[in-house]
């Protein structure tokens, strides 16, 4: 059988329940700009491409002959914080794709003309 303290505890302890039920925690929204939701799209999309470049086979070559382990380099890309992802995302995409070689094919073009001038080589018979 309940003692009367007990029916008091208990009592008590609906109470308490009962009132404190309705009271909720209030939630705070606030909108959320395009320009947020196209930066983190963005970053996105950034971070996919650089996982793309490190399973290339030729980077993949590169990174193993430096000793760097494959995985680690995917796993150190997906770690990276959004702002260091979009930096080297534009670091990458500065470095132009074989840079210096339009210089090298002038200056090797410019020799053989200056040799064929000189009458060393033939190349260009009618220069």
């Amino acid at each position: 059988m309940l003692t009367v303290k007990m029916k008091r505890y208990i009592c008590c302890t609906l109470v308490l329940l009962l009132t404190t039920a309705g009271v909720q925690a209030s939630a705070q929204a606030a909108l959320i700009g395009t320009q947020q939701v196209a930066n983190e799209a963005s970053v996105e999309v950034q971070r996919d491409e650089l996982q793309t470049l490190f399973a290339r086979d030729d980077v993949v070559q590169k990174l193993s002959s430096l000793g760097v382990d494959v995985a680690d380099a995917q796993q150190r890309v997906a770690n990276l914080s959004d702002a260091e992802v979009a930096q080297l995302h534009e670091q990458i995409n500065d470095l132009p794709a074989g840079a210096g070689a339009l210089g090298t094919i002038a200056l090797v073009l410019l020799i053989l003309i200056l040799l064929d001038v000189a009458g060393v080589t033939d190349i260009f018979p009618k220069i």
